[in-house]
């Protein structure tokens, strides 16, 4: 791992078998060893964003997380929309993330957004799609998840929302790559999206719990704006 580090200091490329050995590095860092990975993700995961398309969430229980979390609990949402919030409210895991939350005002802005922008409440069962049943399925070209450089830890963050089911590429532009990525209302029980690299713009599918028009439109809201800061 020493020599694929070196190599992100110096900004050299790494090949597809040094990207997934560093991917298997984070993943058991972040399981593992918390507080280790917290150094990491200070260091390098500009560098990461920028040259691999690859996400390094700076907290174990951050943005997606809490989402999730209120989808399930949706009497903490009140509890949310105030500042200060009470922090103490919430499991023990999401108080690092709410600390931080309480203390950047651009944080907190999209949270205020997200949660007036989508119909959470009482009754919240109405705003997204239910939770699935059944673990989350990837499918890749070729069935190899590091073919495309940043896809996989792209699935990953997507399929921490518990109403997306199934991942799936169907399209690639190497050429005449995509202005911005973004992810769009596609039919009532699946969402499309484009994720770029380096390299190219991918198109994939998002398939969701259940069918129903009014949920995929406000579930495609979410995800916009958990991951572009839009509001669709």
């Amino acid at each position: 791992m020493r020599s694929i580090l070196k190599k992100l200091d110096r900004h050299e490329e790494l090949n597809e078998h040094q990207y997934q050995q560093l991917m298997s590095y984070i993943d058991k860092l972040r399981m593992e060893s918390f507080e280790s990975y917290v150094i990491f993700q200070q260091r390098y995961a500009q560098t990461i964003w920028e040259e691999y398309s690859t996400y390094l969430p700076r907290f174990l229980y951050g943005w997606d997380e809490l989402i999730n979390l209120l989808l399930a609990q949706p009497d903490l949402i009140p509890v949310l929309m105030q500042k200060p919030f009470a922090v103490e409210r919430f499991p023990a895991p999401y108080h690092p993330y709410l600390f931080y939350l309480s203390q950047d005002p651009r944080e907190f802005s999209l949270w205020k957004n997200l949660l007036s922008s989508l119909p959470f409440g009482a009754d919240q069962t109405a705003a997204l799609p239910q939770a699935r049943q059944n673990p989350p399925v990837y499918i890749f070209e070729d069935g190899n998840p590091y073919k495309e450089i940043g896809l996989k830890a792209h699935f990953d963050r997507l399929a921490r929302y518990e109403f997306v089911t199934r991942l799936q590429t169907f399209r690639y532009l190497a050429r005449g790559k995509a202005k911005a990525d973004r992810i769009e209302y596609s039919a009532p029980d699946r969402l499309q999206g484009i994720f770029s690299n380096k390299e190219k713009s991918i198109y994939y599918y998002i398939y969701l719990s259940e069918s129903n028009s009014d949920r995929a439109h406000n579930a495609c809201r979410l995800l916009n704006l958990a991951f572009y800061d839009i509001i669709s």
